[in-house]
């Protein structure tokens, strides 16, 4: 691929590729890593249509996500305790801090579908396109994940 293809791509799918190793990672530095080392291989890929970048970058960095937390240094360790809001008093950043701790909560089955389906928009064919799963098995996580997110969003909420 051409270098101005890969970054009129990645002008358009950076965010979006980001947050789907995010979803994965639970640290925004290791997504972005993720994401970067897509972009990186996207270069060398020769005959990539416009219609299957993203889906081929979303894949991309989500298996170099899977990658990463199953190395050795996430596995043996243990993260720090998050940073409280004590200082806060902003219901809309409380409420998208509480919405993230509950979709990080979910297992990692339903995150990437119902952040491709949800916050990015896409179709339902289009969320199974992209992880590359069955229609009818991507619509069942996106309503049982829609489910276990509402519940964990009210948990949060407490």
């Amino acid at each position: 691929m051409d270098k101005q293809r890969a970054a009129d791509a990645y002008e358009r799918y950076a965010d979006t590729v980001v947050r789907a190793a995010w979803h994965y990672t639970g640290d925004i530095e290791s997504a972005q890593d993720c994401a970067e080392e897509a972009f990186l291989r996207l270069l060398s890929q020769e005959d990539m249509t416009d219609g299957h970048i993203l889906p081929w970058l979303i894949r991309t960095a989500v298996n170099q996500a899977k990658n990463i937390s199953k190395s050795f240094h996430r596995t043996r360790t243990q993260p720090l305790d998050e940073v409280t809001d004590s200082g806060s008093g902003d219901e809309r950043v409380l409420a998208r801090r509480a919405a993230a701790r509950a979709m990080l909560s979910l297992p990692q089955r339903y995150r990437l579908p119902l952040m491709l389906h949800i916050a990015q928009g896409m179709t339902i064919q289009e969320t199974a396109c992209a992880i590359g799963k069955g229609i009818n098995t991507t619509a069942s996580l996106i309503r049982r994940g829609k489910k276990l997110l509402q519940k964990a969003f009210e948990k949060e909420e407490l």
